[in-house]
């Protein structure tokens, strides 16, 4: 894949981007191996026990099973930012989002009316086929929050930073209700506000995340009283409506990154697949990927001495890449990812020329981001029939 640093130059546009895994084609299966989570049960009560799958045993999806693949680099000072539902990917150009197609033709996906409300201090996040901008005024003092879409159009949350709390989490987007999780000195909860405005809900209490799920709005549970030995410890996952999907004692740990409140946190993003990190000890780790819908659950064991990052999790779809070598640092560029189907169980493999950056899915496509040795960036895509 060719990169180019300079800004002046348009992308260049493969529609058959070829790719050559690192991992090898696999063998006939050996004896299933299958691991409980400790302290971890579905609702009824019933052990979480995953099949143990390697990174080593990941093929390349068949050419058949791909409707594109689409490869651009991307000028200096521009970054991938997600990907949409029909696989358009959205890229940050000039401070505003982008659609690049397959000729390389950018698309402005926002309103030119709205250009100035954009600034150097805003966040940009993508919920299906709605790019959200929370825009954080001059003083600091206030946050307007925007989000568009091809249909809807523009819809405005004025103060959004005096309704929500200023540590609030990333956005979940539902039926016209925009939700968050938010923490003070004592306690996390789950709030809402209405798309057309109106007032701040609390939807739930020692809730430490919110995700949309093909059941509902779930939340991630947190221990009550909340204390420093307790920061990371869950008790489960639920519906606002009270209905029970995951239940998590003491017994179980995320892990990787104690001491931080708000990282990890289980990723979901729509569907009915969650993922989450496991510290098998001694600097190595496993990638759970939990189907709430089947009951199903594997552990993907990532190389001794790799960090597992830039994860996305979306309808059936888990997508996970590691750094390229043991690092005294988190956050290392790695060079190889895969794509587990919770639905099928089947295990992909993505290797690409460059250091992985970020990784963005959905139930449709695979959007990634590299950056070379000389730092320049170039984003690419597979397109799921």
């Amino acid at each position: 894949m060719e990169q180019s640093a300079e800004a002046s130059n348009p992308p260049s546009v493969s529609s058959s981007a070829s790719r050559t895994p690192t991992t090898q084609d696999a063998s006939p299966p050996a004896a299933e191996q299958r691991r409980r989570i400790e302290g971890l049960s579905w609702a009824d009560g019933t052990p979480v026990e995953a099949s143990v799958v390697s990174v080593g045993d990941a093929v390349k999806r068949p050419d058949d099973e791909i409707a594109d693949r689409a490869a651009h680099d991307l000028p200096e000072g521009e970054q991938l930012l997600g990907v949409l539902s029909d696989a358009r990917p959205v890229v940050m150009r000039k401070g505003l989002p982008y659609t690049v197609d397959e000729s390389g033709t950018y698309s402005l996906y926002w309103p030119d009316a709205k250009r100035d409300a954009a600034t150097d201090d805003t966040s940009w996040s993508i919920h299906g086929d709605t790019v959200v901008a929370t825009v954080r005024g001059g003083d600091g003092s206030s946050t307007t929050l925007m989000a568009y879409d091809d249909n809807g159009g523009i819809q405005e949350i004025r103060d959004f930073q005096k309704v929500s709390d200023s540590n609030s989490e990333s956005l979940v987007l539902d039926s016209g209700k925009v939700y968050w999780s938010e923490a003070d000195a004592n306690a996390y909860r789950v709030a809402s506000i209405p798309l057309t405005g109106g007032s701040k809900k609390v939807e739930a209490e020692n809730a430490g995340a919110v995700y949309r799920t093909d059941q509902g709005i779930a939340v991630l549970k947190q221990e009550e009283p909340r204390s420093a030995d307790k920061m990371n410890q869950i008790g489960g996952v639920r519906l606002l409506d009270g209905t029970e999907l995951l239940r998590a004692t003491d017994e179980f740990e995320l892990g990787g990154f104690s001491g931080d409140p708000y990282s990890p946190r289980p990723i979901m993003k729509g569907g009915s697949s969650m993922s989450f990190n496991l510290d098998r000890g001694e600097n190595s780790f496993d990638v759970a990927v939990l189907n709430f819908e089947t009951k199903q659950a594997w552990l993907i064991e990532i190389p001794d001495g790799r960090i597992p990052f830039g994860q996305s999790t979306s309808g059936s779809y888990s997508f996970i890449a590691w750094s390229a070598e043991q690092m005294d640092e988190l956050g290392a560029l790695g060079n190889e990812a895969v794509a587990l189907d919770a639905a099928t169980g089947e295990l992909f493999a993505f290797s690409p020329e460059n250091n992985f950056e970020n990784i963005f899915g959905n139930d449709k496509a695979l959007a990634w981001s590299t950056k070379s040795g000389s730092g320049s960036v170039s984003f690419a895509s597979e397109i799921l029939k």
